[in-house]
Protein backbone atom coordinates (compact mmCIF):
# COMPACT_ATOMS: atom_id res chain seq x y z
CA UNK A 1 0.00 0.00 0.00
CA UNK A 2 1.22 3.47 -0.86
CA UNK A 3 1.37 5.74 2.18
CA UNK A 4 2.47 8.84 0.31
CA UNK A 5 -1.11 9.52 -0.78
CA UNK A 6 -2.41 9.03 2.77
CA UNK A 7 0.45 11.07 4.23
CA UNK A 8 -0.30 13.87 1.77
CA UNK A 9 -3.97 13.69 2.67
CA UNK A 10 -3.23 13.85 6.42
CA UNK A 11 -0.75 16.71 5.97
CA UNK A 12 -3.27 18.53 3.78
CA UNK A 13 -5.99 18.01 6.41
CA UNK A 14 -3.68 19.29 9.17
CA UNK A 15 -2.71 22.37 7.13
CA UNK A 16 -6.36 22.98 6.26
CA UNK A 17 -7.28 22.65 9.95
CA UNK A 18 -4.58 25.13 11.00
CA UNK A 19 -5.66 27.59 8.29
CA UNK A 20 -9.31 27.18 9.29
CA UNK A 21 -8.52 27.76 12.98
CA UNK A 22 -6.30 30.75 12.13
CA UNK A 23 -8.97 32.36 9.92
CA UNK A 24 -11.67 31.70 12.53
CA UNK A 25 -9.41 33.20 15.23
CA UNK A 26 -8.98 36.38 13.15
CA UNK A 27 -12.72 36.61 12.46
CA UNK A 28 -13.62 36.06 16.12
CA UNK A 29 -11.11 38.71 17.22
CA UNK A 30 -12.56 41.20 14.74
CA UNK A 31 -16.11 40.40 15.79
CA UNK A 32 -15.19 40.63 19.49
CA UNK A 33 -13.42 43.97 18.92
CA UNK A 34 -16.45 45.30 17.04
CA UNK A 35 -18.89 44.10 19.71
CA UNK A 36 -16.69 45.45 22.51
CA UNK A 37 -16.33 48.77 20.68
CA UNK A 38 -20.10 49.07 20.25
CA UNK A 39 -20.66 48.13 23.90
CA UNK A 40 -18.01 50.57 25.06
CA UNK A 41 -19.42 53.42 22.93
CA UNK A 42 -22.90 52.77 24.32
CA UNK A 43 -21.63 52.59 27.89
CA UNK A 44 -19.41 55.63 27.42
CA UNK A 45 -22.29 57.59 25.90
CA UNK A 46 -24.52 56.72 28.86
CA UNK A 47 -21.81 57.70 31.36
CA UNK A 48 -21.15 61.01 29.58
CA UNK A 49 -24.87 61.82 29.54
CA UNK A 50 -25.17 60.88 33.21
CA UNK A 51 -22.20 63.10 34.07
CA UNK A 52 -23.68 66.01 32.10
CA UNK A 53 -27.03 65.62 33.86
CA UNK A 54 -25.24 65.89 37.21
CA UNK A 55 -23.04 68.84 36.14
CA UNK A 56 -25.73 71.01 34.53
CA UNK A 57 -27.46 72.04 37.79
CA UNK A 58 -24.09 72.67 39.46
CA UNK A 59 -22.91 74.90 36.62
CA UNK A 60 -26.28 76.65 36.49
CA UNK A 61 -26.07 77.28 40.24
CA UNK A 62 -22.55 78.71 40.00
CA UNK A 63 -23.55 81.02 37.16
CA UNK A 64 -26.65 82.09 39.09
CA UNK A 65 -24.51 82.89 42.13
CA UNK A 66 -22.22 85.10 40.05
CA UNK A 67 -25.09 86.83 38.22
CA UNK A 68 -27.23 87.20 41.34
CA UNK A 69 -26.39 90.86 42.14
CA UNK A 70 -27.24 91.98 38.62
CA UNK A 71 -30.47 90.01 38.27
CA UNK A 72 -31.84 90.34 41.81
CA UNK A 73 -31.81 94.14 41.95
CA UNK A 74 -32.92 94.52 45.60
CA UNK A 75 -29.50 94.79 47.21
CA UNK A 76 -29.02 98.52 47.12
CA UNK A 77 -25.52 99.65 46.18
CA UNK A 78 -23.64 96.81 44.48
CA UNK A 79 -20.29 98.29 45.53
CA UNK A 80 -21.16 97.22 49.10
CA UNK A 81 -21.38 93.58 48.03
CA UNK A 82 -18.41 91.16 48.10
CA UNK A 83 -18.44 87.74 46.48
CA UNK A 84 -16.75 85.08 48.59
CA UNK A 85 -18.15 81.88 47.08
CA UNK A 86 -17.28 79.52 49.90
CA UNK A 87 -18.55 78.90 52.59
CA UNK A 88 -21.10 81.67 51.87
CA UNK A 89 -21.67 83.34 48.54
CA UNK A 90 -21.70 87.02 49.48
CA UNK A 91 -21.07 89.38 52.34
CA UNK A 92 -22.92 92.68 52.04
CA UNK A 93 -21.50 95.69 53.86
CA UNK A 94 -24.64 97.78 53.55
CA UNK A 95 -23.87 101.47 53.89
CA UNK A 96 -20.11 101.12 53.35
CA UNK A 97 -20.20 103.28 50.22
CA UNK A 98 -22.02 106.06 52.13
CA UNK A 99 -19.52 107.62 54.61
CA UNK A 100 -22.23 109.11 56.83
CA UNK A 101 -24.14 105.88 57.39
CA UNK A 102 -23.67 103.00 59.82
CA UNK A 103 -22.57 99.76 58.21
CA UNK A 104 -24.77 96.69 58.47
CA UNK A 105 -23.17 93.36 57.64
CA UNK A 106 -25.25 90.68 55.96
CA UNK A 107 -24.28 87.16 54.88
CA UNK A 108 -26.01 86.08 51.67
CA UNK A 109 -26.26 82.50 50.39
CA UNK A 110 -27.76 82.06 46.91
CA UNK A 111 -29.65 78.85 46.14
CA UNK A 112 -31.32 77.69 42.93
CA UNK A 113 -34.07 75.16 42.39
CA UNK A 114 -34.69 72.85 45.33
CA UNK A 115 -31.16 73.05 46.73
CA UNK A 116 -30.75 73.39 50.50
CA UNK A 117 -28.06 74.71 52.81
CA UNK A 118 -25.23 72.26 53.42
CA UNK A 119 -23.97 71.55 56.95
CA UNK A 120 -21.27 74.25 56.86
CA UNK A 121 -23.74 76.84 55.64
CA UNK A 122 -26.22 75.80 58.36
CA UNK A 123 -23.51 76.19 61.01
CA UNK A 124 -22.59 79.67 59.76
CA UNK A 125 -26.28 80.66 59.69
CA UNK A 126 -26.63 79.45 63.30
CA UNK A 127 -23.52 81.41 64.37
CA UNK A 128 -24.88 84.60 62.80
CA UNK A 129 -28.35 84.13 64.27
CA UNK A 130 -26.89 83.39 67.73
CA UNK A 131 -24.66 86.48 67.39
CA UNK A 132 -21.47 84.44 67.82
CA UNK A 133 -19.49 86.95 65.77
CA UNK A 134 -16.35 88.76 66.84
CA UNK A 135 -13.72 91.16 65.50
CA UNK A 136 -9.95 90.59 65.56
CA UNK A 137 -7.17 92.90 64.49
CA UNK A 138 -3.78 91.44 63.64
CA UNK A 139 -0.73 93.65 63.18
CA UNK A 140 2.41 92.33 61.55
Amino acid sequence: MDYSFLEGLVIGAIIFSFLFVFIMWILVRRLAAKLFGNWMNTKLSKEVNKSLEIQRPVIKGKISEEMFPITYGKLGNLSDLRFIGNPVDYVAFEGLSDPGRKVDIKFIEVKTGASKLNKSEERIKDAVQDKRISWDEIYL
